[in-house]
């Protein structure tokens, strides 16, 4: 189908690191259709993109006459795919504008959305409400690229294998672990971080639907429901302890980061390790744990699965002669295909899990740990 990309944000840190380079993979690869443009929207004057003020609807109708132009050159209608890869504040208000003007009339509009979804279970269910008011529940597609990344992938095609279909719940698995550690800090993003914190940024999005894959029942039809056996996954978990008593839940900052953001008093977690349960009677007792945290030692992301059969360790390193995780996005939401992208109810239950937290955090100030750059993950808070 013909296809016209807008991205929103084009001169941005996501777009150089991460969409640009998949764009320029996946079109030398000849994976996308044949017609296909990519429109570039920015709000400083380059001659190759389309400048206009986000604020001005009369700028999201002149955007919609340039695609129009494009469609005209296709000699068919295109479908039309605008990806929002602007800081979250931004988002709402390009919503709203495009669902206003001219853009909205168009048969085929999908919307692609970064993370963070909301940052409390209200403000998530708010910005939901607003998305549904302008784009259908079908046409919008919220990004975790973590469950499009390969390793991701190959947990789900061991699941599938016989030897651990009926092996793949609590009298063979002890424990569950997923760990993040990053060697880098917040690197100049000190507005984005102070909004988010490691809970925010990747607890609510990556982590939890990761455990979600883990957990989650393998569909009657491979690739089919995926979304919807992740969301009934989530739904079945629960925080099992006195968050107020510190039992499960464990925040940290490292050394440096109140004179590194300007702010001495912040409570802005940079290391977050929370326990879970699950009610799901396939795994009801088995202890799992998300961590994650900058600033450490090593820079990697595992699934840890302690299996009668061994430790079984899902490394997320990125692989050469595959797909990126982006790439893969891309390819999906150009197809329609929704198994990589989180529903709105998978982002609710997310945030059913981790307001509890948030909540008790605003009422505490003496349980942050600070812990030494480069620590272990698992030594912070020993």
């Amino acid at each position: 189908m013909p296809t016209i990309l807008i991205i929103f944000g084009i001169s941005g840190d996501l777009s150089k690191r991460y969409l640009l380079p998949s764009l320029d993979k996946i079109s030398k690869a000849k994976m996308l259709p044949n017609k296909f443009v990519i429109v570039g929207v920015t709000r400083q004057k380059h001659p190759d993109l389309f400048v206009m003020d986000l604020t001005d609807k009369k700028d999201y109708e002149k955007l919609n006459d340039y695609l129009l132009e494009i469609e005209k050159s296709f000699g068919k209608i295109a479908q039309r795919l605008f990806y929002l890869a602007v800081p979250p504040d931004a988002c709402k208000n390009i919503i709203t504008l495009i669902g206003k003007s001219s853009l909205a009339k168009h048969k085929n509009n999908k919307i692609l959305l970064e993370k963070p979804f909301g940052t409390n279970l209200k403000s998530a269910r708010g910005l939901i409400k607003h998305t549904d008011k302008y784009f259908k529940t079908k046409d919008v597609y919220r990004i975790d690229h973590y469950l499009a990344k390969d390793t991701a992938k190959d947990m789900m095609i061991l699941r599938h294998k016989k030897a651990f279909q009926n092996t793949w719940n609590k009298n063979f698995i002890k424990n569950i672990e997923i760990q993040a550690s990053e060697k880098l800090g917040i690197e100049g993003r000190v507005h984005f971080y102070e909004q988010t914190g490691a809970l925010r940024d990747f607890v609510q999005s990556h982590l939890l639907e990761l455990l979600a894959l883990v957990l989650m029942k393998l569909p009657k039809e491979k690739n089919k429901n995926i979304p919807a056996l992740r969301y009934q996954a989530l739904k079945d978990l629960d925080i099992v302890c006195d968050i107020t008593k510190n039992e499960c839940v464990k925040r940290a900052q490292y050394e440096g980061y109140r004179e590194e953001v300007g702010k001495e008093n912040t409570m802005t977690e940079t290391f977050v390790s929370i326990r879970l349960s699950s009610k799901d009677k396939g795994w009801f007792g088995v202890p799992i744990t998300l961590t994650t945290g900058k600033n450490l030692k090593k820079k990697f992301t595992k699934i840890k699965i302690e299996h009668q059969s061994g430790l079984i360790d899902f490394d997320f390193k990125d692989k050469e002669g595959v797909l990126s995780a982006y790439e893969q996005v891309l390819l999906s939401a150009i197809k329609g295909d929704h198994n990589f992208f989180i529903s709105s109810k998978e982002v609710l239950e997310s945030w059913r899990i981790l307001d509890e937290v948030q909540n008790s955090w605003q009422n505490r100030k003496n349980d942050l740990i600070i812990y030494k750059k480069g620590s272990s993950i698992e030594k912070v808070g020993e």
